[in-house]
């Protein structure tokens, strides 16, 4: 381009039409001057000039402030549980680019947050993320933002907990097996509330595709099944059903319990001179086991489940199970062995255990072998 097409395209160019205009108001003032009016100050004139040339920037600054928006009202939206499945990617991949990006390299909106990472542990790395501003999720002041494997959080005061939990109608469900140790939720909403530390974060359940198929894939086990397994009624089915049942609620988190399960928690009992290590589930509804209503499922590895009667009288419960002081097999122990039920490849053998702990608790239930039948 020869130096005349070049000043043509400069005279055609934004910055060419800003000049040109600085010069049409320069002219207008010095017109003024000759016609008798008074005359602008240097300094008067150069600040005009100025917010001429600032105000093509502000209309640069306009899709950059609406980007700005639309990213904090997607934020709000994961934060709050009611973000579409493409505004969370999208959400999600921003945040991993300006996480690892340097901040000169990110969109301007978030060149001013900071990220930072807690934990070098895969199962509780914790990368912290401070916005410029507070932002507000469902009516909580969060100045800062969490994300870890279950998805984006905020943090919750105890009051603050409450107050979510009766908003949403969530339920308590605590283990000790895994974090999270206490979850509240409902079916009813993605809103959790879980702990974390010795703190709380309001979040979302993170359910995928594949943990949502995985879990309807689960053999549902109702009261009659678990009935039936604690008195040594199961069919094959049924403890088919309860062996997924147990599977799911020692591997998965609480958000992907059944609903009636309310607890799963490690205890260790005395009876005389052995130690008794069970897995106590809790249950929303109680279930009747050996005439006694309960809310505790007690499982044991080897092939026990039962139920934990509290103090419930003895001999009662060992009249229930066919039983009485003349099958006592140890100290506060009874046992009575049943028949084998066939099951495919092999035999199911139960019998009744009746234990008095040391601790003033009585355990019911039955423990069980399998014998795998001739090899054809």
């Amino acid at each position: 381009m020869d130096a005349l097409g070049f000043i043509h395209a400069w005279h055609g160019s934004t910055v060419g039409r800003q000049v040109d205009s600085i010069r049409a108001f320069t002219g207008t003032i010095a017109a003024s001057s000759r016609a008798g009016a008074p005359a602008m100050s240097f300094r008067t004139t150069c600040a005009s000039a100025l917010l001429l040339v600032a105000c093509s920037g502000a209309a640069d600054a306009q899709p950059a402030q609406a980007d700005a928006l639309r990213f904090q009202h997607d934020l709000r939206d994961v934060l709050e549980c009611s973000a579409s499945a493409d505004v969370q990617q999208a959400v999600v991949s921003r945040l991993r680019e300006a996480r690892y990006a340097d901040a000169s390299e990110r969109p301007r909106y978030l060149r001013d947050w900071r990220f930072e990472q807690e934990d070098e542990d895969d199962d509780h790395r914790v990368t912290v993320i401070t916005p410029p501003q507070s932002m507000t999720v469902h009516g909580v002041e969060a100045p800062r933002l969490f994300a870890d494997r279950f998805g984006f959080s905020v943090a919750l005061g105890p009051a603050q907990r409450e107050r979510i939990v009766a908003a949403y109608g969530l339920q308590l469900q605590s283990s000790t097996l895994h974090e999270p140790f206490e979850l509240w939720s409902t079916p009813a909403t993605s809103i959790i509330v879980r702990s974390a530390g010795d703190s709380y974060r309001l979040g979302c359940k993170p359910s995928t595709k594949d943990s949502r198929a995985a879990v309807r894939q689960v053999p549902a086990v109702d009261v009659q099944d678990l009935q039936d397994a604690i008195h040594c009624r199961a069919d094959e089915g049924g403890m088919r059903r309860l062996q997924a049942f147990w599977q799911r609620l020692s591997e998965q988190p609480q958000f992907e319990w059944p609903q009636d399960v309310r607890s799963v928690n490690e205890v260790n009992y005395t009876v005389g001179d052995a130690e008794l290590h069970l897995l106590l589930v809790g249950l929303q509804v109680p279930i009747q086991a050996y005439g006694v209503s309960t809310h505790t499922i007690a499982l044991a590895f080897g092939g026990f489940f039962g139920a934990d009667l509290g103090d419930a009288a003895v001999a009662p419960v060992l009249a229930r199970a066919g039983m009485d002081t003349s099958h006592a097999v140890g100290k506060d122990t009874w046992q009575r062995l049943l028949p084998p039920v066939a099951f495919s490849g092999g035999s199911w053998i139960p019998q009744h255990i009746v234990m008095r702990t040391d601790e003033g608790r009585v355990v019911a239930g039955c423990a069980s072998d399998y014998e795998r039948g001739p090899s054809r």
